[in-house]
């Protein structure tokens, strides 16, 4: 008698569960649109492009940032205080340096450390 129980109820279970497996659905529910979500017909924000960077940027950074980082261009004990004594360290540093700079390279370096840390030509 406790086996025909036990057969009956694990037969109960199992035709209990089995007509749910079958019934499953075949996609899960989308979740409902919110309002912040754009749809598909709406254009998506375009990516940010940063500008390219200048001549005198590549410059610096390939050749001068080996040894310093750009700390040196704002300590309080400057030894740069004008352009042309700007120009000059450049001038020196890329002739120990043995770069073979013309004058527009030293020109885009200038320009590049002044718009970005001296700012001589705005004062």
């Amino acid at each position: 008698m406790r086996t025909q129980t036990m057969v009956f109820t694990a037969l109960f279970v199992l035709g209990n569960a089995l007509p749910a497996w079958g019934s499953l659905p075949a996609e899960p529910a989308q979740p409902a649109p919110d309002s912040e979500t754009p749809s598909m017909n709406e254009a998506r924000p375009k990516p940010v492009t940063l500008p390219a960077p200048s001549r005198g940027q590549l410059l610096y950074e390939n050749h001068c940032m080996a040894c310093h980082e750009s700390v040196v261009h704002i300590r309080t004990q400057q030894q740069a205080r004008s352009l042309p004594a700007l120009r000059v360290k450049v001038l020196h540093w890329a002739a120990y340096m043995q770069l073979r700079w013309g004058k527009e390279e030293v020109e885009d370096v200038v320009s590049h450390l002044d718009r970005q840390y001296y700012k001589f030509e705005s004062r």
